[in-house]
């Protein structure tokens, strides 16, 4: 099978070296054109990329060397209820059956432990909710996440290169995407056989639906079995047929300025966490890289200018390496992300906003989904898009309703942007909408590896509890022995990871240590490994 793929960002390197690695008898040609800029800012992303990484065989450390990236384990949400100093670590754990608090270790020792089905008697983090409404506990985050204590200090779990905590999925990376699809390129994708052409495509020959041909800026004609349109928000290959997009009225972010900035000092502000900081008119995010920070300002141009907005970022940051940068998009999908031999994946398929690092998860499960789709015609010899379609259309729909719930139930109001979200909330009652994720099957871990959500449910169950949504109503009463036995196991969690995060080294210094060969942040960017 010969396959086109269009554009050669992070989504283009991404499926290149996954699908030649993954599909067997595939002639992969990527196409990108050389005179379009890269974004260059540093991203936040989920466990889903070092599983990528690791599925591909390659190993964890030496990604990370090559690349600048640092560990990260959560989200922290800072100024979002009230705008007074509140803050939330979102990290990543999981919810199971409260049974298992039963046992010696309570958490997720393997996929088997997730909770299949929401058709139990108690969740733990129905537990948690209990625990926090009878003020036993005080913060979903603080109890429920074994990563909390060593964010709050800024320490790495790790004794020498030992993790400390459960090694499954709890922790991820801040990466940069480009220098991610940089290393795909140079050490699976093209070592694989993946032919590069970079030239600029000037047309697009399509009949009743298809994509037939491709001409480059030279003249040559370039034919495939299937095509993917891997070029971000110019879409080139959709937008040739036509093909028709959702669009997320309700999620108002349309625009960031964006920029890097140095550090002034790295063991203090080289955090193990991504931050996102509410703002009068959207919020800011601070994303560490080994040598550098990124940052960004994501506003709804409905409620303010660009150039107001760029004053605005102008005062929060500092240390710019070069002037910032407006990148403007339309918060909306595709109806369909496949049909007949057009594929798009990534920011091709949509994109709502920054928020939650969902960019690189939408572009690896397009990726997943896709390569699942190609196993299968190998067997049928017909192509089925059905579930592809199917899977992406509810993640990209889900993170939407994800994101939009932060605003809107939040009870912020000194700008018309904050109140605007929240008489959307008034009018379609965003608190059933929580509820509803958090029961949902769809929202279960074990469909969330399927493709279907980001969120598992326990983050619907955080965001109520940390934005003070009433949540006594939403599972079954526990008795009090589960009571008792979830409160010990979380207070003891709890001030177990508080006495071993105080032993453990700096973040910046560890990583330094152990990832990065004892080079210093700049003596690492002058040797240019990347």
């Amino acid at each position: 099978m010969k396959v086109i793929i269009v554009g050669g960002g992070s989504a283009g390197w991404m499926a290149a070296g996954w699908l030649t690695k993954k599909n067997n008898n595939l002639d992969i040609t990527v196409i990108e054109s050389p005179n379009i800029p890269k974004i260059g800012v540093g991203e936040s992303v989920t466990p889903h990329v070092a599983s990528f990484f690791l599925d591909m065989g390659v190993p964890t450390e030496h990604w990370m060397y090559k690349t600048g990236s640092i560990y990260k384990f959560a989200n922290k949400f800072v100024d979002w209820k009230t705008g007074h100093g509140e803050y939330e670590y979102f990290s990543f754990n999981y919810t199971t059956d409260s049974t298992l608090y039963y046992r010696d270790i309570s958490q997720a020792i393997d996929r088997s432990d997730w909770l299949i089905s929401n058709n139990v008697e108690n969740k733990t983090t129905d537990l948690i909710l209990e625990l926090i409404s009878k003020k036993e506990i005080d913060k979903f985050d603080k109890f429920f996440n074994s990563q909390f204590h060593y964010m709050e200090k800024n320490v790495s779990p790790f004794k020498n290169k030992q993790y400390l905590l459960n090694p499954l999925y709890s922790w991820s990376q801040h990466i940069n995407a480009d220098l991610a699809a940089d290393y795909i390129r140079d050490h699976i994708a093209k070592p694989n056989g993946v032919k590069h052409i970079q030239q600029k495509i000037i047309s697009v020959e399509t009949y009743e639906g298809k994509i037939l041909s491709l001409t480059l800026e030279s003249n040559e004609v370039i034919t495939g079995d299937l095509y993917i349109d891997a070029s971000g928000f110019h879409k080139l290959l959709v937008k040739s047929l036509g093909w028709k997009e959702k669009i997320y009225k309700d999620n108002p972010i349309d625009r960031a300025w964006v920029c890097q900035i140095d550090y002034e000092n790295h063991e203090s502000e080289m955090v193990n966490y991504t931050q996102s900081i509410a703002q009068p008119y959207g919020w800011l995010f601070k994303i560490g890289l080994y040598h550098r920070m990124g940052s960004g300002y994501c506003f709804s141009s409905q409620h303010i200018s660009d150039e107001a907005a760029l004053i605005e970022y102008n005062s929060m940051i500092k240390n710019l390496r070069r002037d910032p940068k407006l990148i403007k998009w339309k918060p909306s999908r595709l109806e369909k992300m496949a049909d007949k031999n057009l594929v798009a994946i990534g920011l091709s398929c949509g994109f709502v906003e920054p928020m939650e690092a969902n960019a690189l998860f939408i572009i690896i499960n397009s990726i997943g989904q896709l390569s699942n789709a190609i196993k299968n015609y190998s067997k049928t010899n017909v192509w089925n898009f059905d579930d592809l379609n199917e899977k992406l259309c509810y993640s990209i729909d889900d993170i939407a309703d994800f994101i939009k719930v932060h605003y809107t139930l939040s009870n912020r109001n000194q700008t018309s942007f904050w109140k605007d979200m929240q008489e959307i909330h008034k009018k379609e009652n965003h608190i059933d909408l929580v509820y509803s994720k958090y029961v949902s099957e769809k929202n279960t871990m074990t469909k969330a590896i399927e493709g279907y959500s980001l969120f598992p449910d326990y983050m619907w169950a955080q965001l109520a509890s940390s934005w003070g949504i009433p949540t006594q109503g939403w599972y079954s009463k526990p008795n009090s022995n589960t009571i008792e036995l979830a409160k010990m196991h979380h207070i003891h969690q709890e001030q177990k990871h508080f006495l071993i995060s105080k032993n453990c080294e700096n973040n910046y210094l560890w990583l330094k240590n152990n990832i990065f060969k004892n080079y210093t942040s700049q003596q690492w960017e002058n040797l240019g490994v990347y």
